[in-house]
């Protein structure tokens, strides 16, 4: 299973970049911008406002993007804007899952890495099945946890190879940023560079094992 699944994230990868690449930018491209150009030392009148568009980032806009990719690719919506149309309905769910199994990652690495690294296997379905069935966050992370039980440490070789592989590709585009462009701007490219291949990987991997796991 491992490799057909790397194999087809790979795919969907190459087939979808451009898409995947303006979804991502809609949203995360200026929230980075802004996280770039306000000052984040804590010592200045600015750093609420790097805490609150660092926060959105974490808190509604990962969860959101992540979201709209999987329904994209699931149900070919016509603009990519629509994509963030008709996920908004589940932003609710989108962001409380995250919150839930963020910290429960966290927690469990921090207790003893291989919890936390099982969680992350275990609820790695919760988003398509949040944005493909409408099901609520509780009944998504526990049907998550069903679908891959037996399957875990195959899910979580899938995600270590997948990256690995991400971060080779953003590898050029990262030192581009940071030591050829320097400034705001190269880590403005760089920060979406990687933005864009994290999120096509880590969406395009929970989608195609929803796709082959579930009945």
């Amino acid at each position: 299973m491992v490799e057909d699944v790397v194999r087809e994230v790979w795919r969907l990868f190459r087939a979808r970049f451009w898409r995947t690449l303006i979804i991502v930018a809609l949203l995360l491209a200026p929230l980075e911008l802004g996280v770039e150009i306000v000052d984040p030392d804590l010592s200045s009148d600015d750093w609420w406002l790097w805490v609150g568009i660092s926060a959105s980032l974490i808190v509604i806009a990962f969860p959101w993007v992540i979201g709209a990719v999987i329904h994209d690719v699931a149900v070919e919506d016509r603009t990519p804007t629509d994509a963030y149309r008709k996920t908004a309905p589940r932003l609710p769910d989108l962001m409380i899952s995250a919150l839930v199994t963020t910290v429960g990652i966290i927690l469990g690495t921090i207790a003893l890495v291989v919890p936390g690294v099982l969680l992350m296997a275990r609820w790695a379905l919760v988003v398509p099945l949040i944005v493909v069935e409408g099901a609520p966050w509780r009944e998504a992370l526990g049907r998550s946890n069903e679908l891959v039980r037996g399957r875990t440490w195959s899910v979580v070789l899938i995600f270590v190879l997948l990256t690995l592989i991400g971060a080779a590709l953003v590898a050029t585009p990262l030192l581009l940023g940071y030591f050829v462009l320097e400034g705001i701007i190269g880590a403005w490219l760089a920060t979406l560079a990687i933005d864009t291949v994290s999120v096509a990987f880590f969406s395009f991997a929970p989608f195609v094992l929803y796709r082959r796991l579930t009945p």
